[in-house]
């Protein structure tokens, strides 16, 4: 294996050419203050994620998907924009947990989809307090596009409001195929977050990193979590596992029937 490109908490980039990169999946998992290693877990973020982005690929959402490999997801090179966007369908979350803002009741359903821009920095400050992917408007992301301190995200963002609708009508769009995807098994979307990027000399946008259940919320008909919140809930191993895998099973299946 190459030399690393990039190492983050979930997900590890290696170089292949000038215009790809290897995106390979940790068994690590972070939620509820704690982290832990689960054995797979990572491969079926990656194959959940790959078979996700073909459906949406197949629907004419750009991504930056090349190909799966054994060791991981060839990706096209872009310039990853510092937002990260939320999809609420479902009240769950930074705006239901004790912890945070308890605004609403858990499990209460929106009447349409709620979109959230969120800066994607996490930063530990000299006082101690920890900035973690702060909520912000599309407006403040334009001027922090041009005027942030940070050079990462100073040019980075987005340059005007005409590109954060095009980023909320990517996101729109991602939430009615997914919801369409879950909803022939029965099972409930309740919310998910992506990154985008802009390919070199461009900025049209795309969707990049991953959407797994690392990164959604989804229910079966039971009402029982399928995704990282199980983990949230301090479930056995086991458990989580098996809800990763009855997701990449689905998409799989999903992907082979499209494709017939």
């Amino acid at each position: 294996m190459k030399q690393k490109l990039i190492e983050g908490s979930s997900k590890i980039f290696y170089p292949v050419d000038e215009q790809q990169i290897l995106m390979t999946f940790k068994d690590d998992i972070h939620g509820a203050q704690r982290e832990k290693s689960i054995i797979g877990t990572g491969g079926l973020r990656k194959e959940f994620s790959y078979y996700f982005y073909r459906l949406l690929d197949q629907h004419g959402i750009p991504t930056h998907l090349v190909d799966l490999t054994d060791e991981g997801i060839v990706v096209k090179r872009c310039q990853p924009v510092k937002i990260e966007v939320l999809v609420r369908n479902v009240a769950r979350g930074h705006w239901v947990d004790n912890h945070k803002i308890p605004l609403f009741e858990g499990g209460q359903r929106f009447d349409s989809p709620v979109v959230e821009f969120c800066l994607k920095m996490k930063k530990k400050l000299s006082n101690g307090n920890l900035v973690d992917d702060p909520r912000i408007n599309p407006a403040l992301s334009v001027a922090l596009h041009r005027y942030a301190l940070d050079p990462e995200i100073r040019g980075n963002m987005i340059k005007n409001l005409s590109e954060a609708e095009e980023i909320e009508n990517l996101a729109l769009n991602i939430n009615t195929i997914y919801q369409g995807f879950l909803h022939d098994l029965g099972w409930i979307l309740e919310d998910f977050k992506f990154e985008v990027g802009v390919l070199p000399g461009t900025r049209q946008f795309i969707l990049i990193d991953e959407i797994s259940p690392d990164c959604s919320r989804i229910r079966d008909a039971e009402g029982n979590s399928l995704t990282k919140d199980l983990f949230r809930q301090r479930r056995s191993d086991e458990e989580i596992f098996a809800g990763y895998l009855k997701l990449k099973e689905a998409i799989h299946d999903a992907h082979i029937r499209s494709s017939v």
